[in-house]
């Protein structure tokens, strides 16, 4: 996916490891608490720029950089995964909503989506249109 260039996101991370007032007894593997600011203003918007705050809590002590590396690895990953369940198999437009169906299907996609990766096709739409009517080649996958 193409980065978005008419959009321009500033990060700061802040690290707390003053844990006075904390029970220990009830969080006694917290180490730090981190703090992410991110500004977004969108090039030759007349909207103020957006701010958005969130706060993680960590059982590791690591510099700030190192937060910031993580949770923009972790954001990418779970974006990315987001965008080929709803995108390519429409995932959000599913009428499927009843019982543990949506939570089956959801895992049913998770593996097309791994094995897929796994035989590096191109794209999953590729994959899609070669395997998504080939049983018997989707059964030998699955050996």
């Amino acid at each position: 996916m193409e980065p978005n260039r008419d959009r321009f996101e500033t990060r700061e991370v802040f690290v707390f490891n003053d844990l006075y007032g904390i029970d220990r007894t009830k969080w006694d593997s917290i180490k730090e608490f981190v703090k992410v600011v991110r500004t977004t203003d969108k090039k030759g918007s007349a909207k103020a720029p957006t701010v958005d705050t969130s706060y993680y809590i960590s059982s590791k002590s690591m510099n700030a950089k190192s937060y910031n590396n993580g949770i923009r690895a972790h954001w990418s990953i779970e974006n990315s995964l987001h965008y080929v369940k709803d995108v390519t198999f429409a995932e959000d437009a599913s009428l499927i909503r009843t019982g543990s169906a949506p939570t089956n299907f959801s895992i049913i996609r998770n593996i097309a989506i791994n094995l897929f990766g796994r035989l590096n096709f191109i794209s999953f739409k590729q994959a899609i249109r070669m395997m998504g009517g080939d049983i018997q080649a989707i059964g030998k996958l699955l050996e």
